[in-house]
Formats: structure tokens, sequence, C-alpha cells
């Protein structure tokens, strides 16, 4: 992963973006360790660092950024006067994420073998999985969730072990009760989302407020999860050990896939919009270190797959942003492959919902725009209570 480059739409904090780009590189190296602090000394009166943390935060990569300024004493300038003001800011976040994670490997641990006493097949997706296996520290990736592939059959019969280990499907209010769906949710989510309404575990472990599992029905998105639900790539998956537990993950050429769909499916949708969830470069990284660790065998079954499943053009928007932020990440063969005639839909949103607007800037430019989501037209359909 390229360092420090210039961001043409985002001439006003060129500088700050490739700060923020190698500060939250995991594989960042002493050498490119280096050639950042030679960047950040010889623009130190320039770079915004409320936009740095601001940014951070908003693309979910603070902890990162944490772990690099502690592990490579990034707070000093060779000369050893500071660097960076607060940085202790960073470090404390990065503890924190550390702390919270492995208060979540512990029970997805639990529900794990859980799973694997009732006999039904799932994979583990995304989370603490890939924190595992692309990340130089379990709390240097913020993890939201449990993300679990199953079939639609199977999502039912989970909910007794779920609910064993104190489960409930339902809503955690600011009262601390959580509270069933409505009616009204519970309709709209069987129709149109391709997963189960979230179940909620309340918890006072650090930094966290309940432990949520996400039942995945389908890798793939509105009408194609209808035609082609989890079967295919649960037969596909691979052995895997997750917080030290066995269990299965999904193949590398279909994991790809799931990482390039979701990322197309939360940039493109209302809901994570306005929530600015849409664009984070949590999301990118992980495409990224997927890319780095498959071979041809792996990525011809990736793009092939792309195509049969119909899907070929929410992986490229995935795959050719990914390269405007990390250049040469990005195997030119594969990128064209996948390649669509009309690339007008790059600069839209709500294809998923059926409602497509146009954004009026690059992908580049709103990628750091903090003001994104007030110029969304429209809100989101998708209830949540």
């Amino acid at each position: 992963m390229k360092h420090i480059r210039p961001v043409p739409d985002q001439a006003q904090h060129s500088i700050d973006i490739g700060v923020l780009l190698a500060l939250a590189d995991p594989c960042l190296t002493e050498e490119g360790a280096e050639e950042l602090r030679r960047t950040m000394t010889e623009h130190a009166t320039g770079i915004d660092w409320s936009w740095l943390l601001d940014q951070g935060s908003r693309h979910r990569v603070l902890p990162l950024m944490g772990y690099n300024i502690k592990t490579f004493r990034l707070y000093w300038a060779e000369s050893g006067e500071d660097l960076m003001p607060n940085h202790w800011v960073y470090t404390s976040v990065y503890e924190g994420n550390r702390l919270r994670n492995e208060a979540l490997a512990k029970e997805l641990a639990a529900l794990l073998r859980s799973f694997n006493d009732s006999g039904i097949p799932y994979a583990v997706r995304k989370g603490l999985l890939l924190a595992e296996r692309f990340y130089p520290d379990l709390g240097t990736r913020r993890v939201s969730d449990f993300d679990i592939l199953v079939t639609a059959a199977d999502a039912r019969a989970l909910a007794a072990p779920l609910q064993e280990l104190g489960y409930v499907q339902g809503v955690l209010h600011a009262d601390a009760r959580i509270r069933p769906y409505q009616r009204s949710t519970e309709a709209f989510w069987r129709l149109h989302v391709n997963n189960a309404l979230p179940y909620v575990k309340k918890t006072t472990e650090p930094g966290l407020a309940a432990f949520i599992v996400d039942l995945c029905l389908s890798v793939l998105p509105g009408r194609e999860s209808r035609t082609v639900g989890s079967e295919e790539f649960l037969a596909r998956s691979v052995p895997a050990t997750t917080c030290g537990v066995p269990t299965r993950a999904l193949g590398p050429a279909d994991e790809l896939l799931d990482l390039c769909q979701h990322l197309y499916k939360e940039a493109d949708t209302s809901f994570y919009i306005a929530s600015s969830q849409d664009i984070a470069l949590s999301k990118f990284i992980d495409v990224v270190r997927a890319l780095r660790d498959a071979d041809e065998a792996t990525l011809t079954a990736f793009v092939d797959r792309a195509h049969h499943y119909d899907v070929a053009r929410n992986v490229y928007f995935a795959l050719v942003h990914t390269a405007e932020l990390y250049p040469g990440t990005v195997p030119g063969w594969v990128e064209e492959r996948l390649r669509p005639e009309d690339l007008s839909y790059l600069d839209e949103y709500g294809n998923l919902e059926g409602n497509v607007r146009t954004w009026q800037h690059g992908f580049l430019q709103r990628a750091f725009d903090n003001r994104r989501v007030e110029r969304m037209e429209g809100g989101s359909s998708v209830p949540l209570r």
C-alpha cells in the first residue's frame, strides 16, 4: 500500500490525505514510517491535525493510526521534538479498541462453539476474522458486530442457540431496554434486505453497549439474493480458526467478492450514506489486503463469479475506487475484465433501492468531504425500529 501522494480533488488537504493514508496502512514498515516522519516534519506547520482526527474517525481507521503512531514513535521528529499534537488521543483509541476487541473475541468464541455444537452450516464473515488475518494487531481494526453467513432456513434454526446465550432479536434503546422490532420493520426486511434482523445482547464490556449478531442470508444483493442464497457459498467455504475456535470461512475468491459487494452496497445505499458509513477507508483496506493475498487462480475465479452472479458492475465499482485510493493494488487485467461499457453509475447512488441520484462531485472529493451527508438528496427508506 503506497503512502504519500497528492489527491487532486482535495487540494486544500492534499498532504493531510497522504498522511492519513500512510498512518492507516496496516502493512507500514520501518522504511515507510521514516518516509512518513520526514514528510510530517517537512509540513509540520501545514498539517491540519483536527481534520485528520475527524477523518480517521469517519473512516474507521483511528485505532490503526494509533497503533502505527505508537509502534513507530511517529509523535517525535528525528530531532526529538514533538511532531504531532495530542498524539495520546490516537494511541488511547487504539488501546481502548484493543480491549473492546478482546471482549468481542471472547464473546464470538462462545458463539462459534455453540454454532459448532448445533451442527448448522455457517461461515464467519469480515469483522474479527479479518482483524486476525489482515491486520498487525487485534486492536487495529474497528469491529461493529458478528457477521455470520447462513441459509434462510438455518437462520431460524440458529435462534435457539442464540437465545440460550442471551440474545434477543430487537433494538437496544436509550433506557437500556431491548424492544422487539415493529411488524412493519420485520415485513420490510423480509422483502428487501438480505439479512435477518439483528440479534442483540446487552453488555458492560469496555466500549460496548451490546453484542450484535448479524445473520447474512446471501452474499449477493437485492434481486440476486432472491435467486442465489448462501448455499453455494457455504459449499465452497474453507476451514478457518477464529478467536481460537475451529470454524468455516468463505473461500478466497468468494471472500473477495463478498468484500467488494459489501463495499458497493454501502456506498450506494441511502441508509449508509445518511449515517456516514458509505465510504470508509477501512473497507477499502480490507479489499486491498484480500487482493494482496490472492493468487492468479483466485483472481480468475473471482472475476468469473462476478460475471456469473451478474454483479461485475458492483465489483468494478469497488475495485476502480480502490485503485484511485491505492494505485497499483488492483491488477490491470482484473479491472479490464470487469469494466462495464457504461461508467456513469460510478457517480450515482440509490441503484440498489431503485431511486437513482447523481453526486455532484467525483469520488475522491466526496470520500473526504465531511459534509457529504448534507449533499445527499432524500433520506433512507430502511426501517430499523
